[in-house]
């Protein structure tokens, strides 16, 4: 039978003769704990087991097909029995890849069931700890619950299903399906991980989802004004995505391709490197490199994890709009290094011929996570050159699909600019500075738009020459800015940074440039 949401809030775990430990119950902001060692000791135990599903929407080009609603299994979720009267906790354990649960339980007592919205593993070997939760009602933790029954004496069987809600032409029942379908992708995105290196140890995730969370210009996540699908790491909070929920508006919890495309930035985070600057885009866009390459990695490895050769995101009222992007193909006009479906059909074509160890192996590998090039498809390039060379020729193909020249992670002897419109002070990737010399003729540009688009930073490299702090002067910017790079972004007091000897990327820019400054603007930068 279909289930109605259970939020669980914490309530006090009491000890009782049946039970021998109380295991962790799903806190507001606490998330739960991993699985006991050992299962509850159960006097006169009576075997209860089921099967969790959930009602998935299939999105197959754009907008979701509610007709062709299909009913899957919830896998890997932690499973509670509770007693019915003191809330209690009498068994837990998690479904298998077929939504299956068994577990013991004493006879004759009145017990629900409780699936949550929770993907826990403690190990030996990989480990994870995945919520889904409402942030407009307090980051409480959404499960489903059963009705209360009583266990009996002889074996029973108890089954859960997540309802989508929907009557026909719009939601008339409770969305429980909703952050199940969000914790299966997630779930196929670990397993895709898992497959090439199966002992991984995935940090903390919180997915935030409500069918309060709609697009908006100003932020207050309490509120479910979260402007758009995001993943971010919040630092002391951890790394958390949020998930559109608006009905009539724009609801991701059944657009698979979205919620992977944001896991694929939690992936970047968690092992491997994102220096990414941000902010909005589209696929017309000339980006900064670093943008292309993040967001191009994002589409791509929609594909990858979900083995799906577009992308989709429904929208509009009933969910009815929406078109599919092809992850195989880049774009029709200006192809690069800038563009983000240059980046996604180069990394999702890349997975199809060389499998996705080799991409992972780079991506978490010493010489793209630790360089001083930010990251940009060249470095890319450069780092599985070096740890795929049987597979370089491949690589080499599809960035040359894409009028991409990577003869080493700086982009040497790059020669695609962007195309046209031109934009001022692209090539080379990266210009040479001398510490202690003035640099002029530093010129960033608005052509293509302003902020995160191409031309907006211009790239310097340079050798500190000794471990000690350098001042970073930027002239002739209304606002100067910039940021050092080496294994990341470096954090810096003022325009001083401390460095140990080595080579780094600087990256300058002008941060009062708008869409109506004066194009180019040329910099002045010395290092000293």
């Amino acid at each position: 039978m279909s289930q109605k949401f259970s939020f669980a809030f914490g309530a006090a775990c009491v000890a009782v003769a049946l039970l021998a430990g109380c295991g962790g119950g799903g806190g507001g902001g606490g998330g739960g704990g991993g699985l006991p060692i050992g299962p509850p000791i159960v006097l006169n135990p009576v075997a209860l087991s089921g099967k969790a599903t959930y009602d998935s929407v299939p999105n197959d080009s754009g907008p979701l097909l509610y007709a062709n609603t299909t009913v899957k299994p919830v896998r890997g979720a932690t499973v509670e029995v509770l007693d019915a009267s003191t809330s209690a906790q009498l068994a837990l354990t998690t479904t298998d890849d077929n939504g299956n649960y068994t577990v013991s339980v004493p006879a004759n007592t009145n017990i629900a069931v409780r699936v949550r919205a929770q993907l826990t593993r403690t190990g030996p070997g990989a480990t994870w700890d995945v919520t889904v939760r409402d942030n407009t009602r307090s980051d409480a933790l959404y499960s489903m619950q059963s009705a209360s029954f009583s266990s009996g004496s002889a074996a029973l069987t108890r089954d859960l299903r997540a309802d989508s809600g929907w009557g026909g032409s719009g939601y008339s029942g409770t969305r429980v399906a909703a952050p199940f379908a969000v914790l299966d992708t997630v779930y196929t995105s670990m397993q895709k991980v898992l497959s090439v290196a199966p002992a991984s140890a995935f940090p903390v995730l919180k997915v935030f989802w409500s069918v309060n969370n709609a697009p908006s210009d100003g932020i207050n996540l309490s509120a479910g004004q979260i402007g758009t699908t995001f993943f971010f790491n919040s630092g002391s909070n951890g790394r958390q995505i949020y998930v559109l929920g608006k009905e009539d508006v724009d609801t991701d919890e059944f657009d698979a391709p979205v919620i992977a495309h944001e896991w694929g930035h939690y992936y970047q985070s968690a092992f491997s490197r994102d220096d990414s600057i941000g902010g909005g885009h589209s696929m017309d866009d000339r980006l900064d490199r670093r943008l292309a390459f993040s967001e191009g990695w994002g589409n791509a490895w929609s594909g990858i994890a979900l083995e799906r050769s577009n992308y989709v995101d429904s929208k509009l009222p009933q969910q009815r709009g929406g078109s599919p992007l092809d992850l195989s193909r880049g774009p029709t006009s200006n192809p690069g290094w800038s563009r983000e479906s240059s980046v996604q059909a180069i990394l999702w074509n890349l997975n199809r011929q060389a499998g996705f160890k080799p991409i992972h192996d780079t991506l978490t590998g010493f010489q793209f996570r630790s360089g001083a090039p930010v990251t940009s498809i060249h470095a890319f390039a450069a780092a599985f050159n070096a740890t795929s060379p049987g597979n370089a020729s491949a690589l080499n193909s599809l960035l040359s699909a894409q009028n991409i020249i990577s003869n080493d992670a700086f982009g040497a002897g790059e020669t695609n600019d962007g195309g046209l419109p031109t934009v001022t002070g692209v090539l080379p990737m990266y210009q040479a500075l001398t510490v202690g010399a003035m640099l002029n003729n530093v010129c960033v540009s608005n052509v293509a738009g302003t902020g995160n688009k191409l031309g907006n930073i211009a790239y310097l490299r340079f050798t500190a020459p000794a471990n000690r702090d350098y001042q970073v002067t930027v002239g002739g910017a209304a606002v100067p800015d910039f940021d050092v790079f080496r294994g990341g972004e470096i954090a810096r007091s003022g325009n001083r940074v401390s460095l140990s000897a080595g080579e780094y990327v600087l990256a300058v820019r002008d941060a009062a440039m708008t869409s109506s400054s004066a194009s180019p603007v040329c910099l002045s930068v010395l290092v000293q």
